[in-house]
């Protein structure tokens, strides 16, 4: 169990619960909020596998201490590049681009053409 004196700038953590799972972060952002909360914030350093496409931004919103229960301790840069290294690439792999339409038709010779030219 990570505590908070475990979490202090540049130390990564990955995430184990939560939408970003598996994803590893490092600690950007410590401090106490105006309301006297204690809060750190992350900044993530890739998107997991499979994760829609949709622009997500790589920052945390402020996290408390009963978020700690969400992370997992890495330590130091050389553990963290490690498993970015030995983990599945954050990116999906890319179709086969599609021809135009017109030319999709020679593939399926008994569909019917609007234009005889073509």
């Amino acid at each position: 169990m990570i505590t908070r004196e475990d979490i202090a700038l540049g130390v990564y953590l990955r995430e184990t619960i939560g939408d970003r799972m598996g994803i590893i972060a490092v600690v950007h952002r410590v401090g106490i909020s105006l309301s006297g909360e204690w809060f750190f914030q992350l900044r993530y350093l890739g998107r997991p596998a499979g994760t829609r496409g949709r622009a997500v931004s790589e920052w945390s919103l402020n996290l408390r201490e009963k978020d700690l229960a969400n992370f997992y301790l890495i330590g130091t840069w050389l553990s963290a590049q490690a498993l970015l290294a030995a983990g599945p690439s954050a990116r999906k792999p890319k179709k086969e681009p599609r021809g135009q339409a017109w030319m999709r038709a020679i593939e399926r010779p008994k569909q019917l053409r609007l234009f005889e030219d073509c």
